[in-house]
């Protein structure tokens, strides 16, 4: 099929005829002045040019045509030792560009996007441990899963988040640490109560009277602890019917001696006549307490032992006035198998668990699919299918029949649900046919739920998605504002926001303690707070997300004030306003020491990184990587003594046209800055002379300082609003952005225009649309990336 044949599948007017002149006008001219240096085979700048085999393929490059009209808007391609388009030629390919924008903006959705099996990420695997199991505890990092890799600015990325078999094993570890904390499992117990077991005792009591008294005898019984003042050997004869490890656990107590004698009584526990742990028993007479340590046992009879090792501390002061340590011991209980650790099990976690148990009414596999069923349903985020309780059964049968307790036997099954994909994975149907569908409410409240809280529905979501109701409007609209209310929310705001914002830079951030004193570690983590408090309310408050460009107020504490000359000298963080006369630079992110410091040197600002952080994070125009070959400058070079630093750097970005080419676009904004050093103070003197915070912009517009450039970007604010769309959407879908999405950005970043870009309207809009809702066909045809 020819390219004009291939333009008219599809339906849009505007589109085909985009696509022939692309082929008629603009292709000519790409083949004049570019194409000899933006091939796919050596792209210059990692821009390839020559992707248009297809109108399908051309349409999924928008975003390259969108920056190729920026450069002829500002004239800043081709370089300039290279042939230049005349004005007309650079107004054809600037007015197809956007127009191709534009009409993919309009065009009907009809693809949703591809919706891959996605593996849970590192925090919401954790979260949803803990909300399945009713356990808080980070078993993520008890086990070392490994950190989730980075794709699209992002580690939620399905097509990214692989499952390597060192993870499965990870995996396997963490199932085993959250089922100990969370079901007892019910073991056998041996308890014994002291004040009747046989003992041995090692020497005698001196007679006679010590120089306070009648010298007390070896051993007798004290509110119900039997007192021991002589070394003593204990016997434990038990028939052991499973290997493993078991929990002892001691209630006892040590006389404290005088004070420059160690006085804690020590024991020594014996398995069959060999030694296989000590302990020391820290509780006091006035504060009795219990010892408790993790022993493995074999099977069959065993004889253990303990003994009281170190009675007698010795030499006498006076005829028969011996000195003891005294241990006095209440019970002492073996109780087994336990996890390796010992760990003792959440009764409540438990009880949610285990709805049911064997009775006279209730057989145990009975008992058993009413655990496993609701556990599942609930892992799996969808009603278990009855084949899938089957098999689960399959496990609690063969424990059974192995003489495994009940909560035993449930305990397997619950395993294998924690390391089944259906966990792992977030899951769904993929509907016949070639027609995008809805997902079902199961699919919906996943959806929701991993977006907004980074974990697994919560019961309210499930009850809704039961009864088919949480696709409705309204119902949803409410269940968005009920999520965002939550405190759980602050997770979402913080992940988002930290790794869109590149905040994990700051706990490297290069400035050293050395030049700036103040930069501690303790002030890192108050920029970081200062970010992620703005965020938060900026979500809580439905602020405009413009004030992430500038703002009146921030938070600020005691660490801060100091450097940014406002705020108050409290070590809460507050609100602070800001007086925008006194200090315009502050406000929004530009004004933030967080941001100021992970994108400076050691010593120095980096006009560059900073440069670089605001096309990419805030325009949503990352500068190409630079090429391998790259001379870093060396400021310490002879002939580069006499130079300032941004000579140096017009000079290293003159001496190469591929480093001049973005260096161009970063460097500018990178000055504008200029007057905050490294650590985010604003000096408008440095060493003594004025700070050059000037430059020029491509296109020829000057700029002064970070006033004007917040100026600059808020002339342009829908280019940021419509990035923050884009980066929020990438980061709701897990997946990367596709032209067929831009119905649904552009129809976001209208609703934001229309309410003042207030912030929970661009949350709201995302629930809302098309690619968030829906799910292609199985034989829906399938869109290529940008």
């Amino acid at each position: 099929m020819g390219y004009r044949a291939q333009a008219e599948e599809f339906a849009t007017g505007p589109l085909q005829e985009s696509a022939e002149q692309f082929h008629a006008d603009v292709l000519p001219i790409l083949d004049q002045y570019c194409l000899h240096c933006h091939t796919s085979d050596a792209p210059s700048g990692n821009v390839a040019l020559d992707r248009f085999d297809s109108p399908r393929q051309m349409f999924a490059h928008v975003r390259t045509w969108l920056k190729m009209a920026q450069t002829q808007n500002d004239q800043f391609m081709p370089p300039k030792d290279e042939d230049q388009p005349s004005e007309s030629e650079r107004k054809t390919l600037v007015t197809w560009a956007e127009s191709l924008g534009k009409h993919l903006d309009e065009k009907p959705s009809t693809d949703p996007g591809q919706v891959v099996f996605r593996r849970l990420n590192r925090l919401q695997y954790n979260n949803t441990m803990r909300d399945l199991l009713g356990v808080d505890y980070d078993v993520a990092t008890a086990v070392g899963l490994p950190e989730d890799p980075v794709a699209f600015g992002f580690n939620n990325i399905g097509t990214a988040l692989e499952i390597p078999p060192l993870q499965l094993e990870k995996y396997l570890a963490a199932a085993d640490e959250m089922l100990s904390r969370a079901v007892d499992t019910k073991p056998k117990s041996f308890s014994f109560d002291m004040t009747k077991v046989d003992f041995d005792l090692e020497g005698e009591m001196p007679e006679g009277r010590g120089k306070d008294g009648p010298i007390p005898p070896a051993t007798e019984v004290v509110n119900g602890y039997r007192l021991f003042r002589l070394s003593s050997t204990h016997h434990f004869p038990l028939t052991i019917d499973k290997a493993g490890t078991y929990r002892l656990t001691f209630a006892t107590w040590g006389h404290k001696g005088p004070q420059w004698v160690k006085w804690q009584p020590d024991l020594a526990i014996s398995v069959n006549g060999q030694v296989r742990k000590s302990i020391s028993v820290l509780s006091v007479r006035e504060n009795p307490g219990e010892e408790v340590l993790t022993l493995r046992l074999p099977a069959g009879e065993v004889d253990l032992s303990v003994e009281f090792v170190n009675a007698e501390i010795g030499p006498s002061w006076a005829e028969n006035d011996h000195r003891f340590r005294h241990l006095g011991w209440k019970s002492f209980e073996i109780a087994g198998p336990v996890s390796p650790q010992g760990i003792v099990p959440s009764q409540e976690a438990h009880e949610k668990i285990f709805i049911a148990e064997p009775s006279p009414r209730l057989a145990p596999q009975d008992a058993a699919r009413k655990i496993l069923d609701a556990f599942a349903t609930r892992a799996f985020r969808r009603p278990a299918q009855p084949d899938e309780i089957d098999r689960l059964l399959t496990i609690f049968d063969m424990a059974q029949a192995e003489g495994s307790t009940f909560e035993e036997s449930v305990r397997y099954s619950l395993k294998a649900v924690l390391v089944s994909p259906q966990f792992l994975f977030r899951m769904e149907q993929t509907p016949v046919g070639s027609d995008p569908q809805p997902v079902t409410d199961y699919e919906l409240a996943s959806r929701l739920s991993y977006f907004l809280t980074n974990t697994m529905p919560d019961d309210e979501l499930f009850r809704l998605a039961e009864a088919n109701r949480l696709h409705q409007p309204e119902v949803l609209k409410q269940q968005v504002a009920r999520l965002l209310a939550d405190e759980r929310s602050q997770v979402f705001v913080h992940d988002f926001a930290g790794q869109w914002l590149h905040l994990d830079e700051l706990d490297h951030a290069l400035p050293s303690e050395e030049f700036f004193p103040e930069f501690t570690a303790r002030t890192r983590h108050a920029m970081r707070t200062e970010v992620l408090m703005f965020m938060d309310h900026l979500v809580q408050e439905n602020r405009s997300v413009i004030e992430l460009l500038d703002s009146d107020y921030s938070f600020t504490n005691r660490d801060l004030t100091p450097i940014y000359r406002y705020g108050g000298y409290q070590q809460e963080f507050q609100k602070a306003e800001i007086n925008k006369r006194r200090n315009p630079e502050r406000g929004g992110l530009l004004g933030m020491g967080g941001i100021l410091a992970m994108t400076s040197h050691v010593s120095r600002n980096s006009p560059t990184r900073r440069g670089k952080w605001v096309l990419d994070v805030l325009i949503g125009d990352p500068p190409a990587p630079p090429p391998p070959d790259v001379e870093q400058i060396d400021e310490g070079s002879d002939k580069n003594q006499a130079k300032s630093f941004r000579e140096l750097l017009s000079l290293h970005a003159d001496e190469s046209s591929t480093c001049a080419g973005c260096h161009r676009k970063m460097d500018p904004l990178g000055f504008a800055l200029d007057e905050f050093n490294p650590i985010g103070r604003f000096e408008r003197e440095r060493q003594g002379e004025k700070v050059n915070a000037t430059g020029v912009l491509p296109g020829g517009r000057e700029l002064n300082g970070v006033a004007q450039l917040k100026e600059i970007l808020l002339e342009q604010k829908s280019h940021f609003v419509r990035n923050l769309t884009e980066q929020m959407m990438t980061y709701a879908l897990g997946r990367e952005l596709t032209y067929e999405d831009r119905p649904a950005v552009a129809a976001i970043v209208a609703r934001l225009e229309k309410n003042d870009y207030k912030m929970q309207e661009l949350i709201f809009g995302i629930v809302e649309s098309y690619p968030f809702q829906y799910q292609r066909g199985a034989d829906q045809r399938v869109t290529l990336n940008p």
